[in-house]
């Protein structure tokens, strides 16, 4: 008996190992097989893969900052393996350039991962969509309808109400002025009524979801599935084990956040029935959406919306539009909190605009010189996505000296270049006057490379107009309305997720600053 199951375990031992050996055969025949499909051409240079997951070992916690690591050894075009996917990390703007403006088409697609499929409607919405003719009419949408400088501009009475409210929140639970309150709080929900309130007319409480879950805790779980690593992503045989749990959870609350989506379209459609519309109401993006659905009922467009396309655009503004707005809020105060001179320069200037009977209207950011400069620094050192969303090559090219294969997945880090010494003079310290004056003004929104936040070219975000408007205000308002102080130094720890959001949350006291009327 024993000498059976002896047999029986070299037996199994023996598989095993020529399995091994045939993954790493096929492995080094695949390597071979890329390098001779760029002819001439090299792949970029990188560090030695493993068999089987291949650089997926050196990513750890903070993957921006480990690839800005390995950048400074093998180049700001490297190439890595992450498991069975070919992968070119970027950490230079002129190359930057070359993959997403010279080469645009080329690395216009979008990889297919398990966000995509089990949490936007099997890749049904703007960000993850492949490319084609579906995502560019999801585009055009986007550009055409919803985020215009008129649809933004028609929802400046909402971001207005929802900072006065943010103000108020703080101020009370402060005990005015008696004791800190958690910042990141504060500004985490202004950011979701003001997203909340644009695409439904409203905002949401805790209990309006099914299942006992509240509309925070869906909005927490989607963002840490969103931005969460799925080995099954990168070594395909693995994805149906989901040994991280993460595809299950993904499944569950896309099934919550459908519930929700459901209903605000339904609430929408049986308005619309009664009649119950308010003429004075501003119409949200949802009746946006419902408005060219019927007219497409009528006279048939290119694409008919659908209730899928309609919550495929909740899902990616939800995702996307809170988290970027908060965190870079977050941020960007957290900075100016551990340098108290800038804190008082952008006081002096909102004071010399608006003076101290008032609060910041959103028409008075366009004077605010230094505070934007805030925000354009908040964005160099602390960019949202700081590898922006992958890009995936469809077919092979040459760029510069090196070929990128077919199917190759491009990450951006905009981390990186924002602390490269050899474009920034003193990379790591927060400056805003470096964007000051005439030649040193840095467009965010796509124009300058050094500076990528939401990307550019085709896959650039369409949101910006809408994101900056939110920041800029929730910004100026902070720092006009309180003198803030903080005790100790302010952490500056950093997790990865959708975002790059801080790890522990921004804890201040604020002290009034205007009449008390203006802060209640």
């Amino acid at each position: 008996m024993d000498s059976c199951s002896s047999s029986n375990v070299k037996g199994a031992t023996t598989g095993v190992g020529i399995f091994l050996i045939f993954l790493l055969i096929l492995y080094r025949f695949l390597i071979n097989k890329m390098k001779s499909a760029g002819g001439q051409a090299r792949l970029p240079p990188g560090p030695r893969p493993w068999p089987i997951v291949g650089n997926l070992r050196q990513l750890g916690r903070l993957p921006h900052q480990s690839l800005a690591d390995l950048a400074k050894k093998y180049g700001n075009i490297m190439f890595l393996r992450f498991g069975s996917v070919p992968t070119v990390v970027i950490s230079s703007p002129s190359i930057a350039k070359e993959f997403l403006k010279t080469h645009d088409l080329v690395f216009a697609n979008r990889p297919v991962v398990a966000t995509g499929k089990y949490m936007a409607y099997d890749h049904k919405d703007v960000a993850f969509a492949g490319y084609g003719e579906y995502w560019r009419q999801m585009r055009k949408l986007c550009t055409i309808e919803l985020f215009t400088v008129k649809r933004t501009e028609s929802f400046k009475s909402v971001r207005e109400e929802e900072v006065s409210s943010m103000v108020r929140s703080i101020w009370l639970e402060s005990g005015e002025g008696m004791r800190s309150v958690d910042v990141t709080n504060r500004i985490s929900s202004l950011a979701q009524n003001i997203v909340c309130r644009m695409f439904s007319g409203r905002t949401f409480s805790d209990d309006e979801l099914n299942g006992g879950v509240g509309f925070k805790d869906m909005l927490s779980e989607m963002a840490a599935v969103a931005g969460a690593f799925v080995i099954g992503d990168y070594i395909r045989f693995l994805e149906w084990f989901d040994l991280e749990g993460i595809r299950r959870r993904m499944r569950v609350v896309q099934k919550i956040f459908d519930g929700f989506a459901e209903k605000v379209i339904d609430e929408h459609i049986n308005r619309r029935r009664e009649k119950s519309e308010d003429e004075n109401r501003v119409k949200d993006m949802v009746d946006v959406l419902l408005d060219m659905a019927e007219l497409d009922t009528q006279t048939p467009t290119e694409m008919q919306i659908t209730r899928v396309h309609i919550k495929a655009i909740i899902l990616d503004m939800l995702n996307a539009g809170i988290e970027t707005s908060s965190t870079t809020v977050e941020w960007a105060m957290s900075e100016v909190l551990g340098n108290p001179h800038i804190l008082v320069r952008a006081q002096q200037e909102i004071e010399s605009v608006v003076g101290r009977d008032r609060k910041v209207k959103e028409d008075d950011v366009a004077s605010f010189d230094y505070l934007r400069c805030i925000v354009k620094e908040t964005f160099r050192l602390h960019p949202p996505f700081p590898l922006l969303i992958p890009h995936e090559s469809m077919e092979g090219c040459n760029v510069g000296d090196y070929y990128v294969p077919p199917k190759t997945r491009v990450f951006i880090n905009v981390w990186a270049m924002g602390r490269d010494g050899s474009i920034w003079e003193d990379p790591y310290e927060f400056n805003p006057e470096r964007f000051m004056g005439k030649g040193n003004s840095k467009d965010v929104r796509g124009q300058d490379f050094d500076l990528l936040p939401f990307g550019t070219g085709r896959r650039g975000c369409p949101g910006i107009l809408m994101g900056l408007s939110v920041v800029e205000l929730a910004l100026a308002q902070l720092l006009h309305c309180f003198h803030w102080s903080v005790e100790g130094k302010v952490n500056m720890d950093e997790i990865f997720g959708l975002t790059v959001p801080r790890k522990f949350p921004l804890l201040a006291r604020p002290a009034s600053k205007l009449p008390f009327q203006y802060l209640i």
